[in-house]
């Protein structure tokens, strides 16, 4: 059929002799997966994805789309290259396009090439020497900066300014090491920026040049994930267990440098009062902690936005400003932070800095439009969220809803096929009470048995894996974390009525400041997780019937399998 289809498009264009044909390129990184064909026709790259159904599935067309923009964004030979994909169907004669997405049966082939051939020539040579460097997940990167590899060079961490980051905070960790002094960074950026890799980066090197250094968390799952994949629990440590010796029993911290995630959600001094850990808040103990280290410190505090889901985290930055001040303080400490970050530390000496504000999310390639999408949609901006869930789709992001889960579950297991590297998992809302009912349970028995690390770290045939789309993690279980497919399950904790959203947060034993708040950044972290694609799963309820239209409305299609044709 191949050979059919190049001899035609030779006839109908001169240029088609010049093409090149390469059979199942595997993908350097990617856990083998491969495109059928890729044809280098013109200066444009098209791959061609064969099956043999009768009707080209959803998971189809996006298992195809997935390679082009792969190729087109991690490929040195195939950066700024028109990157096409079909879907041929060999067993059809002619087919009709899914969702106005390609696909071509057997006498379609030369057509749809030459639909998306160009001027120009790629060399074949030149193609299959060149780089290809896919963006790994945290967990994949996680494990290969301690192994001693570079942070992957890829064009969007470039372009982020990761480089430039790192640069920022080991100048000032050199400077207090050649100087003395005491110094506290503040880096900013949104989800999925790179944060977490820069602190683990500088945690690592320091680690190697002699300095006692550590990263710490206080998202209990992110540690035992991070733990768990680099068979370790010396780099990655708890922070509240940190804080507790080095803090409340005022020991002194045998590291200089300390690295600790999502600063702006420490622990106000209110919360620790409650859990009987004394009346100052985690900030202020972990300066006080910074004090008694000898002759200098580094304290490099991780700060991110609109991610407070737990107790006692509303506090946000000004409990740091707050922390220097303190009388018991005994020391100056030095801020180093961006510009806007500036005016919280008025008074004190401070050092602004652009490169510490990571502003592009890393997480994928449209994952910017994906956040702003997510906070249109929540604030109720469903004009800006359709207009920014029409640009998610078209870069190359899927946005589904279902409200069939088995649905769901047939779709995943068809797109990922062929690809058992990549990862899924349901992810629910804790504050969502409907859930349990249908078999989803995200209640906290069931959530805190779990073993989180194998969640995400077990291949996708284990009982306990995430792949198998069983057991949920809910907002305290992902975040901080990402999978290539996240399947959102809705709740009636958030539902659109009257055309508003009604918020039903579950109340804790410790009141929130802001209940509706924290329940919103709860949907919000669920909904930022994906690397690839975002399923979200409506549940047949009536109180979710305007939910689901209001998620087609913004973007969300349906998944759709194409009829045969006749």
């Amino acid at each position: 059929m191949l050979v059919a289809a190049f001899t035609e498009c030779c006839r109908t264009d001169a240029r088609a002799s010049q093409w090149a044909v390469i059979f199942e390129y595997e993908l350097p990184f990617e856990g083998g997966r491969r495109p059928d064909v890729v044809v280098l026709a013109g200066s444009s790259i098209v791959v061609l994805e064969f099956k043999s159904d009768h009707a080209a599935s959803q998971a189809a067309l996006d298992q195809s789309a997935a390679y082009a923009r792969d190729l087109a964004e991690y490929h040195s030979e195939s950066h700024d290259r028109v990157a096409g994909h079909l879907v041929v169907l060999p067993r059809v004669g002619v087919v009709a396009s899914v969702q106005g997405q390609p696909a071509a049966g057997s006498a379609e082939v030369a057509d749809g090439l030459g639909a998306m051939a160009s001027d120009g020539q790629i060399t074949l040579a030149d193609w299959l020497d060149g780089a290809y460097a896919p963006l790994p997940s945290l967990v994949d990167a996680a494990r290969r900066i301690f192994e001693d590899e570079d942070l992957p060079h890829v064009r969007r961490a470039l372009s982020a300014g990761i480089p430039e980051t790192l640069d920022a905070v080991s100048a000032v960790v050199d400077r207090a090491r050649g100087t003395g002094g005491r110094h506290i960074v503040f880096l900013t950026g949104v989800p999925g920026a790179g944060k977490t890799l820069v602190g683990l980066r500088v945690v690592y090197e320091r680690s190697g040049d002699g300095v006692d250094a550590t990263f710490l968390s206080g998202n209990g799952p992110l540690v035992q994930v991070l733990q768990g994949a680099l068979k370790s629990s010396v780099f990655v440590r708890d922070l509240h267990k940190f804080i507790q010796s080095y803090g409340v029993e005022n020991k002194t911290p045998p590291q200089h440098v300390v690295v600790f995630d999502e600063a702006q959600r420490a622990w106000a001094a209110a919360y620790m009062s409650y859990k009987g850990k004394g009346p100052e808040s985690e900030p202020s103990l972990i300066v006080q902690a910074g004090d008694r280290i000898p002759d200098w410190a580094v304290l490099v505090g991780l700060v991110g936005e609109g991610q407070e889901i737990h107790c006692g985290e509303e506090g946000g930055m000004p409990q740091w400003d707050v922390a220097l001040r303190a009388p018991n303080t005994a020391r100056e400490w030095i801020v180093h932070c961006p510009p806007h970050l500036a005016t919280s530390f008025a008074g004190h000496r401070v050092v602004v800095d652009p490169t510490l504000d990571l502003t592009i999310s890393l997480r994928s390639r449209t994952a910017i439009y994906l956040h702003q999408w997510v906070a249109a949609l929540l604030e109720g901006d469903l004009d800006r969220a359709a207009e920014l869930g029409r640009t998610v789709v078209t870069e190359g992001f899927p946005l589904y809803v279902s409200r069939d889960l088995d649905e769901i579950r047939r779709y995943v297991e068809d797109r990922f096929e062929a690809e058992p590297g990549k990862t899924t998992g349901l992810v629910a809302s804790s504050h969502a009470k409907n859930l349990e009912q249908l078999g989803i349970r995200n209640g906290f028995m069931a959530t805190n048995r779990m073993n989180v690390a194998a969640w995400y770290n077990a291949p996708p045939d284990d009982p306990r894996s995430g792949c198998q789309l069983t057991q949920p993690v809910t907002e305290f279980g992902c975040q901080g974390l990402e999978l290539d497919l996240p399947v959102v399950c809705w709740g009636t904790d958030l539902v659109r009525a009257d055309g508003a959203w009604q918020h039903t947060p579950t109340r804790r034993r410790f009141p929130l400041d802001n209940p509706v708040q924290v329940l919103t950044n709860a949907y919000r972290v669920l909904l930022t997780r994906g690397r690839d694609g975002l399923v979200v799963f409506v549940p047949q309820d009536p109180q979710l019937d305007e939910t689901a239209r209001v998620l087609q409305t913004s973007g969300c299609r349906a998944i759709v399998r194409a009829s045969p044709p006749g």
